[in-house]
């Protein structure tokens, strides 16, 4: 199920799209997203997210904030809880301080609620998807005029920026 309605885009994006064609850019942009960061956190705190990562040194960054972590597995041992903490920002420390992450860490954890935030990212996106353009700018008559963003890579990853720790 959508997080965002084709209502509440319409409130806030003009457009004359049918709604069935509207939702499937929802669809598309939410699905982009879940690739990136991981699908939605439900009212339950029922979804889990899974990312491999190369150890380097003390920290793992996830893409998106943590609110617990289910397991963490390092060159295929568990490890106890007492062996990492989680800061802000979706940052996994070693511990003891000074131990380093081995080769291969699987982190399983349950990402923070950022549903509000998601669809307001979602609208977002939405609305650079609908106004996206190949004309760098066009004008008739002088009484219309519109320029495209720069670079639309810019502008998905300012939109991104609101909900991962990384870069896109």
């Amino acid at each position: 199920m959508s997080l965002v309605s084709t209502a509440e885009v319409k409130a806030l994006v003009n457009t004359g799209m049918s709604d069935a064609d509207l939702q499937l850019v929802i669809d598309r942009v939410e699905a982009e997203i879940t690739e990136l960061i991981g699908a939605p956190q439900t009212d339950a705190y029922a979804t889990q997210v899974v990312k491999t990562k190369r150890g380097e040194g003390q920290s793992l960054f996830m893409p998106a904030e943590i609110y617990s972590v289910v397991s963490i597995v390092e060159d295929d041992v568990t490890l106890d809880p007492e062996e990492y903490r989680t800061w802000s920002g979706g940052v996994i420390e070693r511990l003891p301080i000074g131990t380093s992450w081995g080769d291969r860490c699987v982190a399983t954890y349950k990402p923070a609620d950022d549903r509000a935030k998601r669809k307001s990212v979602i609208i977002d996106l939405v609305r650079l998807e609908l106004n996206q353009t190949g004309l760098k700018s066009e004008s008739i008559a002088g009484e219309y005029s519109y320029t495209a963003f720069e670079n639309w890579d810019v502008e998905f990853r300012k939109a991104m920026k609101r909900l991962m720790f990384q870069a896109v």
